[in-house]
């Protein structure tokens, strides 16, 4: 019969066998083993500091970089628009200050842009009200199709872009306001554009978009393009890329259906990074080109054959 005694002995001998084995063990491999993982940590913490200090003067040299281009932009648009009327236009959701710096350089390369003209998210028509209150702008019957609706909106605001304020009568420019399917910004110390004072003849015009726009650009850019051809508008339509695009999303997608089509890739410029000092600066030179016939896709994106427009002697 196994006492109390014998479990007694056998318990102490397992932990004395334990403790005998983990003495031997650290005797045969512990301190070199010790050493040498030692050594492995350091290493690692050195490298990992090495890349800190790397990636530190890396992040200074880019930002050096970035400053040296925010400065000398001017200089890069200096008189390549004097003398010309441009329009701005902005589909609502993107960058805010892309399109601005849009704005200041195409007045720094001499252009006259009274303002900003912002297509509002109303132009997705996702209700009822919407599609009612653009079709009693246009004068028409509610249609069956908004698309319809749309196309036919953005074609009479491209007409009247390049034709200019009428000379009497409703402003179209001003109804579609009024109705909160566009917003005009003033530029400088002007809240609120002057309507009277935007489109015409001779014309230019940019409109900027991309991904995070509130009306995708699948159902307003190829009509506003198109329109913008026909009415002899010379238009470069830029993308604002966001910092965390979603899933899916790759640079140049809200471009791909003009670079895509024989007529309008041959008629409309193109930028792809709209939200970098680089891409402003290659808006305004694609419009300046425009107006001597060249025409161009600029960027870093798929459908891109540069970064910027060749220089030539103004």
């Amino acid at each position: 019969m196994i006492n109390f005694r014998f479990h007694l002995v056998s318990l102490v001998a397992v932990f004395l066998a334990l403790a005998v084995g983990v003495v031997m063990g650290y005797g045969v491999l512990g301190q070199p083993t010790v050493d040498t993982l030692q050594d492995r940590i350091d290493t690692v913490e050195a490298n990992a500091e090495a890349r800190r200090v790397e990636n530190e003067e890396l992040r200074s040299e880019l930002d050096q970089r970035d400053g040296a281009i925010d400065e000398s932009m001017a200089f890069a648009v200096t008189d390549r628009l004097a003398g010309s009327n441009a329009v701005v236009l902005g589909v609502r959701g993107i960058d805010e200050a892309a399109v601005e710096r849009v704005v200041d350089l195409a007045r720094r390369a001499g252009a006259d842009v009274p303002g900003v003209v912002w297509l509002e998210p109303a132009w997705a028509l996702e209700n009822p009200e919407e599609v009612e209150r653009l079709a009693s702008v246009l004068g028409v019957p509610v249609p069956s199709r908004r698309a319809l609706l749309r196309t036919e909106a953005l074609d009479a605001l491209v007409a009247r872009l390049a034709d200019g304020p009428p000379v009497s009568g409703t402003d179209l420019l001003r109804s579609l306001a009024d109705a909160g399917f566009v917003a005009l910004d003033g530029v400088g110390d002007d809240e609120t554009a002057d309507a009277s004072a935007i489109g015409g003849a001779g014309t230019s015009a940019v409109l900027v978009t991309g991904p995070d726009a509130s009306v995708p650009a699948r159902l307003v850019v190829a009509t506003i393009a198109r329109m913008a051809v026909d009415s002899d508008i010379r238009l470069v339509v830029s993308e604002t890329f966001p910092s965390n695009p979603a899933d899916g999303v790759s640079r140049g997608d809200s471009l791909a259906e003009l670079r895509d089509d024989e007529t309008l890739d041959a008629a409309v410029s193109t930028v792809d990074d709209a939200e970098r000092p680089e891409g402003a600066v290659a808006t305004i030179l694609a419009l300046a080109d425009l107006e001597r016939g060249v025409v161009g896709h600029y960027g870093v994106g798929d459908g891109a054959d540069r970064q910027l427009p060749e220089w030539w002697q103004p």
